[in-house]
């Protein structure tokens, strides 16, 4: 008898067992068989969809996040994409930083140095060094340099502008700050604009980020958060579309007290606990990984990827049921998140006039207390020393964001 039971026992585990595997293959088997039945090469995804939009709204996931970068450049290089396309509209510079990028693409040979200013006053204050910025460019100026000039490519600022010449105290920087809770408007409004209200067909992409990508999520009281993406979802009906490129996700867990001796951002997030995470906890990553991590894009909506549950930035206080492709409407894969890589860091747009505006800055960014915090860490006593051994270039790595984000088969142990 007592065999009996033992042996009836092994075979109920090995029966759960079986069950349970064969439930996890038949899940995973439906977003694989998503993307073969929906998937393509993605430029010639995203051309195709200007048979229909009019703008694409392009989120990299991670602003560091170099694929991206590389995937913007083969679609400038791409003869029928430099056919459909005319404006290429970037979040990072700031509007009144326009007579900078135009000065660039006007001039007869590739000067960089036109450039500084529009890196040298970003939000952050302390300069945005990223080098895809510049090889993107770089490669912009190149495909214009041969061709008619009605057929180049435009390339417009159109975030919140700045003007750090007028900052001059911590008052005047929280000033600063409160003037870019109407940014996402003034993306709106600006790539609108250069667009002719859709009114003439012109072409363009957005190369933005996850706060500002995102089409039509509602907070808990079915209330649509306002960002640039939401403005044209709401506004302009099917003139654009959303595009997710698959990536590590940020996290949302709670909020937490901070002290005066935190250091605030431009992008608020200091108060808030926040990690990083493979979607589905990496069961797209496995689909991904079956389908030969070839590049590929599909549309999602109906999908299993579009019917995942919401990750974002409003995770906190979001209306129960949402979705990503309440957020998207496409995901373009490219790498496995794994292999992603941060972009290399420049040191040209630190020139000695630059490093002493950044000591100016500092002034009013920091308090007393965390400058010499900074400078005990480092173990320099000028701020001006640690400028010049901090802003130095550096080479691009494997993104160190999603190098401790759990295995891939961590959705196996979901109940």
């Amino acid at each position: 008898m007592k065999k009996e039971k033992a042996l009836f026992l092994l075979l109920f585990v090995l029966g759960s067992f079986i069950s349970i595997q064969s439930q996890q293959s038949d899940r995973l088997d439906s977003y694989v068989n998503t993307i073969e039945e929906k998937g393509v090469e993605p430029t010639t995804f995203v051309i195709d969809k200007f048979d229909v939009y009019d703008l694409i709204l392009f989120d990299d996931g991670l602003h560091t996040a170099v694929e991206p970068f590389e995937f913007y450049e083969q679609l400038v290089e791409n003869k029928e994409f430099q056919n459909r396309v005319k404006y290429i509209f970037l979040e990072v510079v700031s509007v009144n930083q326009q007579p900078s990028l135009d000065a660039f693409f006007n001039a007869d040979t590739l000067n960089l140095e036109l450039l500084y200013p529009a890196f040298q006053n970003d939000f952050s204050g302390t300069g945005w060094p990223y080098s895809t910025y510049f090889d993107l460019l770089q490669t912009i100026w190149y495909v214009n340099s041969k061709l008619p000039d009605q057929d180049r490519f435009k390339v417009i600022a159109v975030n919140a502008p700045t003007y750090w010449k007028e900052i001059n105290t911590p008052e005047d920087v929280e000033l600063f700050r409160l003037s870019l809770t109407g940014n996402d408007y003034t993306m709106y409004k600006i790539i609108k604009s250069y667009l002719n209200n859709f009114r003439k067909g012109d072409k363009g992409i957005f190369l933005t980020n996850t706060r500002h990508a995102y089409k039509g999520i509602k907070s808990h009281d079915n209330e649509y958060y306002l960002n640039c993406g939401t403005f044209f979802h709401l506004y302009d009906p099917g003139k654009t579309y959303s595009v997710r490129f698959h990536n590590i996700n940020l996290y949302f867990e709670g909020v937490k007290d901070v002290d005066s001796k935190t250091v605030k951002t431009t992008e608020g997030l200091e108060n808030v606990v926040t990690k990083w995470v493979r979607m589905e906890n990496g069961l797209w990553d496995n689909a991904f990984e079956l389908y030969g991590n070839t590049p590929v894009a599909f549309d999602i909506a109906g999908t299993p990827f579009g019917e995942a549950d919401y990750i974002g930035n409003h995770m906190l206080n979001v209306l129960q049921g949402q979705k990503m492709q309440d957020a998207y409407d496409a995901i373009i894969f490219l790498v496995p998140v794994d292999e992603v890589h941060q972009t290399a860091m420049v040191d040209f747009i630190y020139t000695d006039d630059y490093k002493r505006e950044l000591v100016r800055r500092a002034g009013f960014l920091y308090e007393e207390e965390q400058i010499n915090e900074i400078l005990s860490a480092y173990g320099f006593e000028k701020l001006s020393d640690f400028i010049d051994s901090y802003f130095i270039p550096k080479p691009s790595i494997l993104l160190p964001e999603s190098q401790n984000i759990g295995s891939v088969d961590e959705w196996k142990l979901e109940e």
